[in-house]
């Protein structure tokens, strides 16, 4: 059980200095979660003792600036460790409680990042220069109370801001008065433009973009005009990310997936490169950071087994780093495949399936696992959405089915358009329909098949259970939804200018009509018509989904005369970062699941005896 939750041999995240002399990653120190950085060449490591989310070093390399959540309320704050030296002391850059705080940019040539924080605003973010080395934060920009984006380059320079008004979002430049904009070009709020790279002085930048498109494209915009030019695109999918040079801003590979991982590498050489580390079978190559030379990367190869960490640098051979948990056990996983099927409406769906090692494929106990967001999706490689979960359910030896059901991401803009108005409706459609999938190709066993998931995945279990208690023989929810109306009424205070794709999708809980329709969509209103047991789990400090909303639904189904298991974690919000936590997550998992549809369980694992002390 441990192995899939807690390791001192996992590391991951490697990252490697502008200067490309030093090395960070994601390890533990002892059994202690800590950031780790060394010279290249090894011998001087030392450790940062914190639960980080993200690294990255300063532009000068002298600085590693850490992204944590130290409780899990996701009120994220940043800190800065000096690179050289014996120190492991961690320097926080914008002390404010109960805000939000990120990493936007490390300034060329100093140890300055600019952030972006929303403690003068807890509804909208600020944007900030801070030096590691000490000082207040400078204020660069105040945001309106409407800035969505801001654009700075490397050179610290605010370029560009995206503002929000109704229906339509105001491509903007800095004027030629100080504190005046000049607009550029207008889009809908609907569509979707993700600029990144901004250069030439901030008159270009790179983009994925779905404007006057279905997929997302890469897109060179000219900040000037607001005009695009496509520089790639797949026909089949959005493209997931774009890789650009360090020393020129030129993109160096796009990645999609269309079902296994795909990738276009626009350098001759570096496509062989990242080619023979990936070898023959499939392998999501991610290059994870650059040099200012583009001579020295860390590359990271992911699969559906785990993911393998390499440094390349001109003239060596490539260097083994270190490996994930999956990774570690990857022996003894099992494959993934793509799927795809036809809803009941036409639509295609495209999914994943994963069945037990040893195991023939016939009438098999099956796990529907489903994604949240639900404006996300399920992957086969990096990134992968309950890839531990989904390795661990296949290892007790059930059939794991993953759907990217409509209004998943990644497939264009018309299947995710499909879902308005289909919370519990079509897209639940869909999640049976794959079900009906599995088992009228003989893998899953129509009486034991199983629906959990976390988020929108946890609400989509719930709606399972009080929806279509038919079809499921049990459902487990982690940090689910189960009123829709009051999750909005209650989403944090950063939510305000994201809630209109919310009123878009599901409805406005203010609204009369739409609270009507959003409480008949609720599982917290059906709770009578669950049949099965239910296993409902939360962290305490989750700030999206509030815990309050998985008490509701368990004092319902409890008042119902329902049978359903309640766990909590404390220290972890929406998704947990503590290892013991999992622990008790994945064993009330596999137990509960054993007695549902008979797969195995691994019993008590002696980590539990220890849990209490992390």
């Amino acid at each position: 059980m441990r192995d899939f939750v807690a390791s001192r041999q996992s590391t991951g995240g490697y990252r490697v200095s502008p200067d490309g002399k030093r090395i960070a990653w994601f390890g533990t120190d002892g059994v202690v979660p800590a950031i780790w950085v060394q010279s290249i060449d090894g011998g001087d490591a030392k450790a940062f003792r914190i639960r980080a989310r993200a690294i990255r070093f300063s532009a000068d390399s002298r600085w590693l600036g850490i992204t944590a959540d130290p409780t899990g309320d996701e009120n994220t704050r940043i800190y800065a460790g000096a690179v050289e030296g014996p120190g492991t002391e961690l320097r926080e850059l914008m002390p404010a409680l109960r805000s939000v705080a990120q990493f936007a940019e490390a300034v060329d040539a100093s140890s300055d990042f600019i952030v972006t924080s929303n403690q003068r605003d807890k509804k909208v973010f600020d944007l900030y220069r801070v030096n590691p080395e000490g000082g207040p934060p400078v204020l660069m920009a105040t945001n309106p109370g409407n800035v969505g984006w801001w654009g700075v380059d490397t050179t610290g320079q605010l370029r560009a801001r995206a503002q929000i008004q109704g229906e339509q979002v105001l491509l903007e430049r800095p004027g030629a008065e100080p504190g005046s904009w000049v607009t550029v070009a207008e889009r809908s709020r609907w569509d979707t433009l993700n600029i990144f790279g901004l250069h030439d002085e901030g008159r270009k930048a790179w983009a994925l973009s779905n404007r006057g498109r279905d997929k997302l494209a890469l897109v060179r915009l000219d900040l000037t005009t607001g005009t695009e030019e496509e520089w790639f695109a797949s026909p089949d999918v959005d493209l997931d990310s774009v890789t650009l040079s360090r020393r020129t801003r030129e993109p160096l590979l796009a990645h999609f997936m269309p079902g296994y991982p795909a990738r276009k590498v626009f350098d001759p050489a570096l496509d062989a490169r990242l080619s023979a580390l990936a070898g023959d079978k499939p392998a999501e190559v991610l290059v994870t950071s650059l040099d200012q030379t583009d001579k020295v990367l860390t590359v990271a190869v992911a699969t559906d087994r785990g993911t393998r960490s390499y440094l390349l640098r001109d003239g060596h051979e490539p260097r083994f780093l270190g490996e994930n948990r999956l990774s570690l056990i990857a022996k003894d996983l099992a494959p993934t495949a793509p799927i795809t099927y036809t809803a009941r409406d036409g639509l295609t769906i495209h999914g994943y399936l994963t069945l037990p090692v040893g195991a023939a494929p016939q009438r098999l106990p099956t796990v529907l696992l489903v994604h949240g967001g639900p404006w996300a999706r399920d992957r086969w490689g990096d990134g992968a959405t309950s890839r531990a979960m989904q390795q661990f359910l296949a290892n007790r030896g059930y059939a794991v089915l993953q759907v990217n059901y409509r209004g998943s991401s990644g497939y264009g803009r018309n299947h995710m358009e499909k879902a308005r108005g289909e919370f519990a409706g079509r897209m639940h459609d869909d999640l049976v329909d794959g079900v009906r999938w599995a088992v009228e190709r003989g893998v899953a066993d129509p009486q034991r098949v199983a629906i959990y998931g976390a988020s929108y995945g946890g609400y989509s279990a719930l709606v399972g259970a009080t929806f279509t208690p038919e079809v499921f023989a049990c459902a487990v929810d982690v940090v689910g939804v189960t009123d829709i109306a009051r999750l909005l009424e209650a989403a944090p205070p950063y939510w305000e200018l994201g809630l209109p794709w919310w009123h878009r999708y599901v409805g406005n809980p203010a609204v009369p009509e739409d609270r009507a329709r959003m409480d008949a969509k609720s599982p917290l209103y059906r709770a009578e018509h669950a049949q099965k047991p239910i296993l409902i789990m939360h962290g305490v400090n989750d700030p999206r989904v509030k815990l309050e909303q998985s008490e509701w639904m368990v004092a319902a189904l409890r008042n119902a005369g329902k049978q359903v298991d309640y766990v909590t974690f404390t220290g972890d919000g929406h998704g947990n970062q503590r290892w013991p936590n999992n622990l008790t997550m994945y064993r009330k998992t596999e137990d509960f699941l054993a007695q549902c549809l008979g797969g195995r369980t691994s019993g008590f694992d002696y980590y539990q005896l220890g849990a209490w002390a992390f």
